[in-house]
């Protein structure tokens, strides 16, 4: 994790290390808040009363403010020189949300408090650009696998610690904890020094804005990202929980094939580069769409908790390679001083995914049945699988993928 002279010349290599390794622990920090209580969530939703719909909903909740504001962020965040105070602001927004859950009384203050969560979440459309102004221009796709990797890490580790203190300590301890660990992130990222904006910040022009927007890369992976989402949500997220439940998965289980699943996605985004340099970045978005999936459809077909487990391994290989291709995807020709922006359009769209995932499959599942909903996501991988040869990613501008580390 050697950053470049991202920051003042006046600041040695030592204390450069330092200062990405405290933004790193910021953002550790601020995915474990995010996802300390996401394997009991929609559990805990039912226990309070809540419909499969209902349940839905729930989830869905974290992905309003995404859709809404990762855009107006994005364009904010290359508008301003000082961009600090805005992932700071993101970050409290996940101790409040987490504690909100905590101490909700019912379902739709359930449902509010969540809505809360999600905009701490929006703010992660600047984190990976903030993070890559630590490197040289030519690292930021190294930069983007670094920064995903971190945020592996953090999911692991949460939705693993988050499994077994629900067990040990109930369902509101895991909501507690993660306020608390938001509050730790917000301490890492306030210690550490902002890195320099390489190009004075400047106001993004109409033109600039629409120009991002006809990047035809940027909408097709943003499509992508849509249907990956869906599937994620549908899913991990979102009902394979609730599934697990039923097969007899307590808490700590919960926790478990959660982790399981995020650790395989930790592990894909740092092998994507090589498996990009060996089979291209079609054959790697094909291959990640087929795992994500082909494990749905085999989900009601588990009868036991290692199978489960297993499958969502292979599950989160598919989502690890997914989610690094389609996100250097849509910055990989894009001008530094736009990048922001169009990370925000990206996140904007593929948080429809978050949001229609689980709303679709919860009102299915309500109707048919979960096994259907686990169909559902499967075939709109299919889709995202046929996608890759559109012409657009092609041209080697478009699928260039991640450089060599």
């Amino acid at each position: 994790m050697t950053p470049a002279p991202g920051l003042p010349d006046s600041t040695d290599a030592a204390r450069a290390r330092r200062h990405v390794w405290l933004f790193s622990a910021a953002t550790f920090f601020y995915w474990t808040a995010l996802y300390l209580y996401v394997p009991i969530l929609s559990v805990y939703a039912k226990s309070l009363g809540a419909s499969l719909s209902m349940v839905g909903i729930i989830v869905a909740a974290y992905a309003i403010p995404q859709v809404l504001f990762r855009i107006p962020l994005g364009i904010l965040f290359d508008a301003v020189r000082r961009r600090k105070s805005l992932i700071a602001a993101g970050i409290l927004m996940t101790s409040a949300g987490a504690l909100g859950l905590g101490l909700a009384p019912g379902l739709w203050t359930l449902f509010g408090a969540r809505i809360v969560t999600g905009v701490g979440a929006a703010a992660w459309v600047a984190f990976a650009v903030y993070f890559a102004a630590y490197y040289p221009e030519s690292a930021a796709p190294r930069a983007i696998g670094v920064i995903n990797f971190v945020q592996g890490a953090a999911l692991v580790a949460a939705t693993y610690g988050g499994g077994l203190v629900a067990q040990k300590l109930g369902y509101s301890s895991a909501f507690f904890g993660a306020a608390v660990l938001g509050l730790v992130a917000l301490a890492a990222h306030l210690a550490a020094r902002e890195p320099a904006v390489a190009e004075r910040a400047r106001p993004i022009s109409r033109a600039e804005l629409a120009a991002v927007a006809r990047h035809w890369p940027l909408i097709i992976a943003s499509l992508m990202g849509v249907l990956s989402q869906f599937a994620n949500w549908a899913g991990l997220f979102g009902f394979v929980p609730v599934y697990a439940d039923r097969i007899g998965a307590g808490s700590s289980d919960l926790g478990l094939i959660t982790m399981v699943s995020l650790a395989a996605s930790a592990l894909a985004s740092l092998l994507t580069i090589r498996l990009v340099r060996a089979a291209g970045p079609l054959v790697s978005i094909v291959l990640g769409a087929l795992l994500l999936g082909g494990t749905m459809v085999f989900v009601p077909a588990m009868r036991s908790l290692p199978s489960l487990t297993v499958l969502m391994f292979v599950n989160g290989l598919g989502r690890g390679l997914l989610q690094t291709l389609l996100m250097s995807l849509s910055v990989q020709s894009i001008p530094q001083p736009l990048r922001a922006t169009a990370m925000g359009v990206y996140q904007a769209v593929y948080a429809v995914g978050m949001l229609s995932g689980p709303l679709v499959t919860g009102f299915l599942a309500d109707a048919l049945g979960l096994d259907p909903a686990f169909y559902v996501a499967a075939g709109g991988c299919l889709v995202l699988a046929a996608m890759a040869f559109l012409p657009p990613l092609r041209t080697p501008s478009a699928t260039a993928g991640p450089a060599p580390r």
